[in-house]
């Protein structure tokens, strides 16, 4: 029961005046534990890099498998050039949505090419780079 049901029982509102059933949980309502792992991180609580998975979506159906590799938190080349205009701004708001839904990053290497990193990777920009200047969002 949410806090919302608790509420109207506890009130006894109800669109017609009488006191709302009470229901009771079933074992399919209740939800166990999960088991949680914890990741050891490099340095500085960042993890190394395994992998890095290099895309070229040609439709904004391929977000899909954007997504599938960007949530086992693996960092993405994603080479936007074969897209046409359309696609490229739906994949590029759904690959923006991505990284603030996860706290990743995103940076623009290229025009058409951009480096989507989980939360839990460090981009090093090198010395000769301004502060963020080519980081998106």
């Amino acid at each position: 029961m949410g806090i919302i049901s608790n509420l109207k029982e506890y009130f006894w509102v109800s669109g017609d005046g009488e006191k709302p059933a009470t229901t009771k949980p079933t074992a399919a309502t209740k939800t166990e534990p999960k088991r949680v792992t914890s990741i050891r991180g490099g340095r500085n609580g960042y993890s190394d890099v395994s992998e890095i998975v290099t895309l070229d979506p040609a439709t904004y159906e391929d977000s899909k498998l954007i997504a599938e590799h960007f949530c086992q938190d693996i960092p993405l080349i994603i080479n936007m050039a074969n897209l046409s205009e359309k696609d490229s701004l739906r994949t590029l708001d759904f690959i923006l949505g991505l990284k603030e839904g996860r706290q990743g990053s995103l940076k623009r290497v290229t025009p058409k090419v951009f480096l989507l990193t989980p939360a839990n990777v460090l981009i090093n920009q090198g010395e000769d780079e301004e502060d963020g200047a080519d980081l998106v969002g």
